[in-house]
């Protein structure tokens, strides 16, 4: 039996369709495909804060202060996300399912290295709630969304660690409700409408109450592919890589919460 090449762009295809399954990430950030940079390049992020108040006037008379808008730069660099699988002719010919096997493999992958850089971003946050004394209690939650700085509170979520998982269904007890419309892999329920999601990329004692403004990955729309070959052992090499960056891009849309430390979880 003849080895069969696969075409670079069906296997870019089948990358694609994998990641856009797996990559359940768009409900934590703000996705845009329009990146044209190349990796090594800079791409420099204006992070906007606006200042001033709004004002009562009486008949005739006009403002007297203005909302201004500032901002700051921040220079992220571009990087290649690649994920590298081999196979031999005879493993393809005695299981026709390696190669999808291995793409899926790389996509889980990238989607595991995405979800944590998008949490590294969430943990630059300049908005903090302590939670440390009494861990995430119902109280806790509904001060940390009271200190969020905007009147509408559409779409925050709160992600949270896998140890907080246990403690914060004891603490809330009814007040955790399953709502379908939210269902997501991780997602536990909702506090005050807020639904709450765990992952294990979230750093211990710490949670993350934001919306998906908070961070935008950039990324080049479509998957490169590349394939090598050494004929004379028949191994087959296949690369999937990504070019993107992830970049904290409105710090005012999340709140880093403590939820305890190494004392009070050894008691």
């Amino acid at each position: 039996m003849a080895h069969t090449i696969y075409e670079n762009f069906v296997l870019e295809n089948k990358i694609e369709d994998m990641l856009d399954t797996q990559l359940a990430l768009s409900q934590f950030c703000t996705v845009d495909n329009s990146l044209t940079a190349n990796a090594g390049m800079k791409k420099i992020i204006h992070k906007y804060t606006a200042t001033g108040d709004v004002q009562d006037l009486a008949m005739g008379v006009g403002n007297s202060t203005d909302i201004e808008v500032t901002f700051t730069d921040e220079e992220y660099e571009v990087g290649t996300t690649q994920g590298r699988f081999k196979y031999y002719d005879e493993q393809e010919m005695t299981d026709p399912m390696v190669v999808d096997t291995g793409l899926a493999g790389i996509a889980a992958k990238m989607t595991n290295d995405l979800t944590s850089k998008i949490i590294d971003e969430l943990d630059k946050a300049t908005l903090t709630f302590d939670a440390s004394a009494t861990g995430l209690t119902f109280d806790n939650v509904v001060d940390a969304i009271a200190q969020y700085p905007y009147e509408s509170e559409g779409g925050l979520f709160l992600l949270i660690n896998m140890a907080d998982k246990a403690n914060l269904r004891k603490a809330l007890g009814d007040e955790l409700k399953y709502v379908e419309d939210f269902a997501r892999t991780g997602y536990i329920g909702t506090v005050c409408g807020v639904p709450v999601y765990v992952s294990k990329a979230v750093p211990e004692y710490t949670a993350y109450l934001a919306t998906k403004e908070a961070v935008t990955l950039f990324y080049k729309k479509g998957s490169e592919i590349e394939q090598e070959r050494d004929a004379n052992v028949r191994q087959n090499s296949v690369y999937a890589r990504k070019v993107m960056l992830v970049a904290l891009t409105d710090a005012t849309k999340v709140i880093k919460i403590t939820t305890g430390t190494a004392s009070t979880a050894n008691g």
